[in-house]
């Protein structure tokens, strides 16, 4: 399974303390994608779901978590090993919170047996192209076009109570990338992070900001 990036504890992308995996490889391309680095099909980033398992396993245990999000990239576009995945961790975790660019509809109507076990063990599904010119600075979306959709109906309380509050956090990974920070951000919080950061003499990639589990890499 071709792997961007594993990160946790994750706050900002789901309710609770949870497990963060954004897989490699995307075709959409979508202008303001927050995550261009994590469009190409890089084999190099390959990780055998064999191995990949029991590490994510490891990370839930030890830490306590509570949940798992799902972003990337597409997801979807390598739904047999996700299906492998999801359906050895749902046991353990029965969080999990999977973006996509495709529509519910879309997913529904697949043929593919994998995105149908995918979907299966997904508890609320994040939908939909990102458009930018309609992010409109939410906390779970990246733009309004896009549904929350709760195929586990028990989860819906927590997941609106999470949606609705006023706290708003972003979390900030070092990673070999840099400094990874993690949550819906507004469009402009780019600007915002420049002029914060130019006065002090780093230098700041101006990756463009606004898609499902933005981030942007800061490097000093």
């Amino acid at each position: 399974m071709r792997i961007g990036r594993i990160l946790c504890p994750v706050r900002e992308l789901g309710p609770g303390n949870r497990l963060g995996i954004w897989v490699q490889g995307c075709r959409r391309r979508c202008p303001g994608c927050a995550n261009p680095e994590l469009w190409s099909i890089d084999e190099r980033k390959d990780i055998p779901v064999e191995l990949l398992t029991p590490m994510v396993i490891t990370s839930i245990v030890s830490q306590k978590l509570t949940g798992v999000t799902i972003t990337g990239g597409e997801p979807m576009l390598q739904a047999k090993e996700l299906a492998v995945l999801l359906k050895r961790l749902k046991p353990l975790c029965d969080d999990i919170l999977l973006f996509t660019g495709f529509t519910y509809e879309q997913l529904l109507q697949s043929e593919d047996p994998d995105v149908k076990e995918v979907i299966s063990s997904v508890s609320v599904l994040v939908d939909g192209e990102y458009i930018k010119e309609q992010n409109a600075g939410d906390r779970l979306r990246g733009s309004t076009n896009q549904r929350i959709i709760f195929l586990d109906k028990e989860k819906r309380n927590k997941y609106e109570t999470y949606i609705g509050s006023n706290e708003r956090l972003i979390d900030s990974f070092i990673t070999t990338d840099g400094i990874v920070s993690v949550g819906i951000h507004p469009q402009e919080f780019l600007n915002q992070a420049w002029s914060i950061i130019s006065p002090a003499g780093e230098i700041l990639e101006q990756d463009e900001v606004g898609g499902s589990g933005n981030h942007e890499k800061i490097h000093q």
